[in-house]
């Protein structure tokens, strides 16, 4: 596999306009190129008032082949590079609160039909695996995936992983193991569409010898939605929520309540709990409930809102965001996030896409 990835990167990094496929004279491959550049600040302050903060240029540049007979490859370099010494908050950086670069995607890919099958380092969105992108570099993860969309409304979705890098991992700057044992984690989901204005999710991980499942239903329209979700991982360890958002022209009001029985958790990512705010979630903490209560303006290419989370095992957050696109490209959000007694953290980005 290592051999293989490498042949993948030299590939695609060569600065020739193209080469020649293997044994197919008449074929060229032709790399798609696209990225980010991301400028990030970072402050935490406690509730001594001692104040850590971060300040980092950093971003990603995506490379692509056009797929020649449903095969492709591709490769994502990310990075992160602390400014004028400002690196005393390591949510940016490394493990070792360092600058750091790494290639988060390395994956040969093939499609047919309209399934996908892919194998390598990659991105992978599901609610117990997602790339949960608070800060400069998103996870990720290596293993292999397919998603297959045959059936008309219905999407099936198959993953083994093994290891995977970023902002929730011990070590951000490198890939490790997902599992003590060395097993990977299976994924196997569901997703329905075929119901107008409903999408239904089923999903179950095989984790450290337990099952974790995950459903969720959502019904949305122009007025509003509302979604149920219940969530079991082994041992007695449940969760339970319901969703609520009324939308009235520019203003939307959001309510949300999760229940949890035995201690949950997030899983490899940010989670898929439906009073998670920016930094406080109900995992991993015995018993805990949680309420939502929330409320969103938009006009034009500015988005304002506000997020109270009252938590009965853990400390209240308050979240107050405020984002503006100048235009399809370029992007700022502003963050700050009232912890109660566990600090304050704010939060500044800018966006350009290429």
């Amino acid at each position: 596999m290592l051999k293989k990835r490498n042949f993948i990167l030299l590939t695609m990094l060569n600065l020739t306009p193209y080469i020649y496929a293997n044994g197919v004279k008449e074929e060229r491959i032709k790399i798609d190129t696209a990225g980010e550049l991301r400028l990030g600040a970072v402050q935490i302050e406690d509730t001594t008032g001692d104040k850590t903060s971060t300040l980092s240029l950093g971003g990603n540049v995506q490379l692509k082949t056009e797929p020649i007979y449903g095969f492709s490859a591709g490769a994502t370099f990310y990075t992160t590079n602390a400014l004028f010494g400002k690196n005393s908050e390591p949510m940016f950086l490394d493990s070792n609160s360092k600058s750091y670069s790494i290639v988060g995607e390395a994956y040969m890919q093939v499609n047919f039909g309209k399934t996908e099958i892919k194998a390598g380092r990659q991105s992978f969105e599901s609610p117990f695996i997602n790339g949960d992108d608070i800060g400069m570099i998103p996870n990720q993860v290596e293993g292999y995936s397919m998603i297959d969309r045959s059936t008309n409304g219905t999407t099936i979705v198959l993953g083994s992983f093994y290891k995977w890098s970023g902002i929730d991992t011990e070590r951000p700057e490198k890939f490790t193991k997902m599992q003590e044992s060395n097993k990977p984690v299976i994924v196997v989901g569901l997703i329905y569409e075929a119901i107008e204005d409903t999408r239904i999710e089923m999903w179950n991980y095989k984790v450290d010898g337990n099952d974790w499942n995950y459903i969720e239903t959502k019904y949305e329209n122009n007025e509003g939605s509302i979604a149920v979700q219940y969530s079991d991982q082994g041992d007695g360890n449940s969760i339970y929520g319901v969703d609520v958002l009324f939308n009235m022209s520019n203003l939307s009001l959001h309510t949300a309540y999760n229940k949890v029985s035995g201690t949950i958790s997030n899983g490899f990512g940010g989670g898929p709990f439906f009073t998670s705010s920016e930094d406080h979630t109900v995992h991993e903490t015995l018993n805990d409930e949680a309420k939502l209560i929330g409320a969103e303006y938009a006009l034009d290419n500015l988005t304002i809102a506000i997020n109270h989370v009252i938590f009965k095992e853990n400390q209240n957050e308050t979240d107050y965001s405020a984002s503006y696109a100048f235009n399809d490209n370029l992007s700022v959000d502003l963050i700050h996030s009232d912890m109660n007694h566990d600090g304050e953290m704010s939060r500044f980005f800018v966006n350009y896409q290429f």
